[in-house]
């Protein structure tokens, strides 16, 4: 089991090049990938998110490239000749034209625009990929490792709270027929109270006990509950992610403790199931955070 939550980073050189890789996960319903990096690796985008998916099946996961290198590789001066002569010649027509005094020299034309430029040298984007590969690899990595440990913590917690909710089921199923009991006590009683004068009709008190007996029965609402608390312990257990199974047995577990709530007549239960709903509460909070 995996968190959707973590960090990892990256540090790889490549010839003059050091490239850094962040990697961060936050909860998502699908997978979502968001990639930012430098202009000039923009081709590679496509690619980095599909190495993003081998690693991760839910999660929004942001990816930042960036990169440092010497000025020697990167940046380069650049020559515009064509653009000298164009401005020497206006310079010379200018100053016939004038009749303006003065010496067109090499100081002048060099400070005029764009006949000397400093530019940056386009990389290349497929010799840096093996390099940017292996950081986005390993930065992936250590953001896996961040979501599985967390993962770990989910699984311990979960653990702990499928075993209070069973022991509640137990205490639930050992007052059942304790209620059926102490409810024909009481109609017996109540019976005794309003017509003391008549006797009692016990078929009758035994039926009025059946039939209410079959209405509070939940004995199929607790093997269900059951059922699906041991379906959620094996999917603890899976090495897929079962984020969105999990969430589906919640529900499922909900629907029938709200069942066995309002089916229930008695103070015991109805406080196992505040306990059991409690429980239930708390497992859906962490349930958003699972892959």
């Amino acid at each position: 089991m995996q968190s959707m939550t973590g960090y990892g980073r990256s540090e790889v050189r490549h010839a003059d090049v050091a490239f850094t890789v962040e990697a961060r996960s936050v909860n998502h319903r699908y997978l979502d990938v968001s990639i930012r990096l430098p202009r000039l690796y923009t081709p590679l985008e496509a690619r980095m998110k599909q190495r993003v998916s081998a690693y991760f099946a839910r999660g929004h996961i942001d990816i930042t490239l960036a990169y440092q290198d010497s000025a020697t590789t990167r940046r380069a001066l650049s020559l515009d000749p064509t653009l000298a002569q164009q401005y020497f010649d206006a310079l010379q027509h200018l100053q016939k034209l004038l009749r303006l005094p003065g010496t067109i020299d090499l100081s002048m034309l060099a400070s005029l625009r764009d006949i000397f430029r400093v530019e940056e040298a386009s990389p290349d984007v497929e010799n840096d990929w093996e390099s940017i590969a292996q950081g986005l690899d390993d930065a992936l990595q250590a953001l896996q490792q961040m979501r599985r440990q967390e993962g770990e913590v989910l699984i311990r917690d979960f653990q702990m709270r499928v075993q209070t909710m069973a022991q509640e089921i137990q205490t639930i199923r050992q007052r059942v027929p304790e209620v059926v009991v102490e409810y024909r006590t009481r109609l017996e009683q109540r019976v005794k109270d309003l017509f003391a004068q008549f006797e009692l009709d016990p078929a009758r008190i035994a039926q009025e006990a059946i039939l209410f007996a079959e209405r509070a029965d939940i004995t199929e609402e607790l093997t269900r509950l059951e059922a699906h608390l041991q379906a959620f312990t094996r999917l603890l257990a899976s090495s897929e992610a079962v984020g969105r199974k999990i969430d589906f047995l919640v529900q499922e577990m909900n629907r029938e403790i709200n069942t066995i709530g309002s089916k229930s007549n008695d103070t015991a239960i109805a406080h196992s199931v505040v306990e059991l709903k409690s429980e239930l509460e708390r497992m859906r909070e962490q349930i958003q955070n699972i892959e």
